[in-house]
């Protein structure tokens, strides 16, 4: 468990895919040697916390096994799980006059940070699914209601993504619902920092309602973009003690919960690990209740 480090930030709603929605507390995890992180929501913090203390139990009554292997570590999280990248948030409100949509949308992380753009295209279409033309009077739209109890189609593409980061550029795809989906769409993964995906698919509202034009426009579409991290070791980095690593990174603002460290062979001060892990919990629980982010600060 050497080389962890963890802070607990905040996620809106929109930065959890949702277009309304309370704010949520997050556990991070970083692995400061490979320089990989990782967000815990609520419930699987919680659930790896019990871990967290009965590693620590172990430690205390002096038990040979307590320093537990990764696969069964609860500080320890795999690179083979997706992260989320960031999410790119489409207006449909063109769709309301039937005029199409290409652009490159810029996709940032929870904390508004650019990572990317995606490139996306809405194309209106006729019921024979050709394109509808910008010059075509026949479908031209001077107020939106005058949609209601018509036919519309349209077919959204995924073009690709640009300048996603290296570090997040194994595996990476797309996906969203949209409207009254109850699945997710899903486009193929790709292992690139600048996938081309080339996703399309055709949507039909038969027919459009009030419903439908309200969710147009006034909701944003949330396309969220995931992939894995590279694993990068280094022999000199895995030699460094917590502290040591901690400052390496301090690019990532990270604030440790293992400060300690007690000598080369990567061991950590238990007692100090545990309270701070009760500290994380009262944090994640206080944050939760509370409206006011600064009276949920730990003293």
């Amino acid at each position: 468990s050497s080389g962890i480090n963890a802070e607990w930030p905040l996620r809106p709603g929109q930065a959890r895919g949702l277009s309304k929605g309370r704010t949520e507390v997050m556990v991070k995890i970083s692995d400061l040697i490979h320089n990989n992180s990782w967000l815990w929501d609520r419930n699987k913090f919680i659930n790896r916390k019990y871990k967290m203390l009965e590693m620590y139990q172990g430690y205390v009554d002096e038990d040979a096994d307590w320093d537990l292997p990764q696969d069964i570590d609860p500080f320890y999280e795999t690179v083979a799980s997706h992260v989320l990248i960031g999410q790119a948030q489409i207006h449909l409100k063109c769709l309301t006059y039937l005029i199409g949509f290409e652009e490159s949308v810029i996709i940032t992380d929870y904390q508004a940070q650019e990572r990317g753009y995606l490139q996306v295209n809405i194309v209106p279409l006729k019921q024979d699914e050709t394109p509808i033309e910008d010059d075509d009077d026949d479908y031209f739209v001077e107020e939106p209601n005058e949609l209601i109890g018509k036919n519309m189609k349209y077919k959204f593409i995924i073009v690709g993504a640009k300048g996603l980061p290296q570090k997040i550029s194994n595996d990476v795809y797309c996906e969203f619902k949209l409207y009254l989906e109850d699945s997710p769409n899903e486009t193929d993964h790709i292992n690139s920092k600048n996938p081309d995906w080339n996703w399309s698919k055709v949507f039909s509202h038969s027919p459009v309602t009030e419903q439908l034009l309200e969710y147009l426009n006034e909701e944003v579409l949330i396309v969220k973009v995931w992939g894995k991290q590279r694993l990068e070791d280094d022999s000199k980095v895995n030699k460094l003690t917590t502290k040591e690593l901690k400052s390496l990174n301090e690019k990532e603002k990270l604030t440790s919960y293992m400060k300690k460290m007690e000598g080369a062979g990567g061991g950590f001060d238990m007692a100090t690990t545990v309270r701070k892990i009760e500290l994380m919990h009262q944090m994640v629980t206080k944050k939760e209740k509370s409206t006011d982010c600064d009276s949920a600060l730990i003293p």
